[in-house]
């Protein structure tokens, strides 16, 4: 039985580690678009678009935050970003940067989840 209990303890810390790196990547990220947005948007111009598809992150990294452990959401939340785009055409260029920019976050999250080891981002 104390086998087991400090298998069981090693299981848990793994994942508890494996979480803690989604959380730090997440909010790590959230943190960048945010940056990005407030720079853009004080250099406006045409840096209003960058502002507009860096703001655009922010939900879908905290929404991530919110369903760590749920990739169907992320999924979901992904696909009806891609099927809006596929009105691109008809979009505005505000609307297109903004659907752009939460695809990409709800994307890049999906990948990091279900194809880990695609590109090695956290420093353990």
């Amino acid at each position: 039985m104390f086998t087991f209990d400090i298998v069981l303890e090693s299981i848990k810390k793994s994942i508890t580690a494996i979480d803690d790196k989604l959380q730090d990547f997440l909010t790590t990220r959230q943190a960048g678009a945010r940056k990005i947005a407030n720079q853009s948007q004080k250099k406006g111009g045409y840096a209003v678009l960058t502002a507009i598809h860096f703001k655009a992150k922010e939900k879908p990294y905290q929404e991530c935050i919110d369903h760590q452990n749920d990739v169907s959401f992320i999924e979901k939340k992904a696909d009806a970003c891609w099927d809006k785009l596929k009105d691109w055409k008809s979009m505005s260029q505000r609307e297109f940067q903004h659907v752009m920019g939460q695809l990409e976050a709800y994307g890049e999250v999906y990948i990091r989840e279900t194809k880990p080891n695609s590109i090695k981002f956290d420093k353990n």
